[in-house]
């Protein structure tokens, strides 16, 4: 109760700050730009992310001072607590000018008025914005109440990562595109022994965060709400979910291919070389690419017969502070991100399957030292996905209250798959009504 009270709290001074900034007089409200039409002046940026990630975002400012000269962007990087430091910096009145982030803190942060509503900028650069090059079914997830509110760097999909060592000393065949969920589970019967002891061996393992395990969900043909991008009333509780969720605890109880526990255990992973598959984020070939001790490659995500192939995506983007004293400065960098330029130094990283196809397929990118035969997935994979992050102002809540306890209670045996359902749909209703 105490941490809801408290995150009332915030969103009740977030709506003060807002309202204090829709009725701040536009004088108040000053660009450094010149009648010339040249940018100048400064901003703040935020961002959080691995070292690697923010020796990125430093090259990308130091590009963009480069095509604007005598401007300057300052890097604030918060590697923890990001969403919760942000806040706080609204509440001071001294958030940064651009902010990147997941489309539910977009939203957030959207509905108290705090970022700026980009769309008549996107009007502007509609010949831009609808270049072709682009995954333009990402846009409506950057959106709120059908306003633009962000720009976006890319996105990332969940695949299936397998060790071909494990796959060959077991005689089994590697994963290809005709696998279904029961060709799955045959493999991993054949990969997997019921020996206790050290000797144990799982084939597969679940991922903890709950929205890392929506993509059984999509692929047994179920849904979390009518649209993830515009969610109006929740779906949770169906037929298709309530498979999807049998298939998980059987897996764990059942068959035992996979380990019922939701937290780390060392020792026991794919990239230890104990685990045969996995399900990740295409950002995982950055840190596997280093594996010397097997091969390993990746397949796109099973399928259910009479179900389209289906698999969860995240992404990422950037917004506006609604009261930057700089906001041409502001969106420009934004929309630096979405360059090409930019594009091309973030996808140098490898992390971020960038939002620009054609520099995202690049042989160059996709197929450097250590990366796997068909680390093209990464990019072919975003035509059958479903965005993984609901679209709405208290989805960290809901993971947090609904998802979590009742997925954990499923993969402990102490629920029946039927009873996650109607938990996780009453929950989810419940949650949706506040948002509204």
């Amino acid at each position: 109760m105490k941490r809801i009270f408290v995150t009332g709290f915030v969103f009740l001074l977030l709506g003060i700050i807002a309202f204090t900034v829709s009725c701040r007089p536009r004088g108040q409200v000053s660009q450094e730009v010149s009648s010339d039409g040249v940018l100048r002046g400064s901003i703040t940026f935020a961002t959080w992310g691995s070292v690697d990630e923010r020796i990125v975002n430093e090259e990308i400012i130091a590009a963009f001072e480069r095509r604007h000269p005598g401007v300057r962007v300052h890097l604030e990087y918060i590697p923890e607590d990001y969403v919760a430091r942000i806040d706080t910096m609204f509440l001071g009145g001294n958030a940064p000018d651009v902010l990147y982030g997941h489309p539910h803190y977009f939203s957030a942060w959207a509905s108290y008025g705090l970022i700026a509503d980009l769309t008549d900028r996107f009007e502007a650069d509609r010949a831009f914005y609808s270049d072709p090059k682009f995954a333009q079914h990402m846009y409506g997830s950057f959106q709120y109440k059908g306003r633009s509110v962000a720009t976006i760097n890319g996105h990332d999909t969940l695949l299936l990562f397998y060790n071909k060592n494990l796959f060959d000393e077991a005689g089994v065949p590697y994963p290809n595109d005709t696998w279904t969920w029961d060709t799955f589970l045959d493999a991993a019967l054949r990969l997997s022994n019921d020996v206790e002891g050290p000797e144990r061996r799982y084939a597969f393992t679940f991922p903890n965060w709950p929205p890392n395990l929506f993509y059984l969900i999509y692929s047994f043909g179920g849904n979390i709400f009518d649209s993830m991008d515009n969610p109006t009333r929740v779906v949770f509780n169906s037929p298709e979910t309530v498979e999807a969720l049998r298939f998980i605890q059987d897996a764990i109880w059942r068959h035992r291919i996979a380990p019922s526990w939701t937290t780390f255990v060392e020792g026991i992973s794919f990239d230890s070389g104990t685990i045969a598959m996995d399900v990740d984020g295409c950002w995982a070939p950055v840190g596997r690419r280093h594996i010397t001790a097997f091969e390993w490659d990746m397949a796109n995500m099973p399928i259910r017969p009479g179900f389209p192939q289906r698999t969860a995506a995240y992404y990422a983007g950037y917004a506006v502070n609604r009261a930057s004293r700089n906001p041409d400065l502001a969106y420009a960098f934004a929309r630096f991100f979405q360059e090409d330029e930019g594009q091309e130094i973030l996808s140098g990283l490898g992390l971020i399957t960038v939002i620009n196809e054609e520099i995202a397929s690049r042989p160059e990118i996709l197929y450097g030292p250590g990366f796997p035969p068909n680390h093209g997935l990464r990019v072919s994979s975003i035509s059958y996905a479903t965005n993984g992050y609901a679209n709405l102002s208290n989805w960290q809540e809901m993971i947090e209250m609904v998802f979590t306890p009742n997925f954990d209670d499923l993969r402990a045996n102490n629920i029946t798959p039927e009873e996650c359902a109607i938990r996780v749909h009453e929950g989810l209703e419940r949650l949706l009504r506040e948002s509204q």
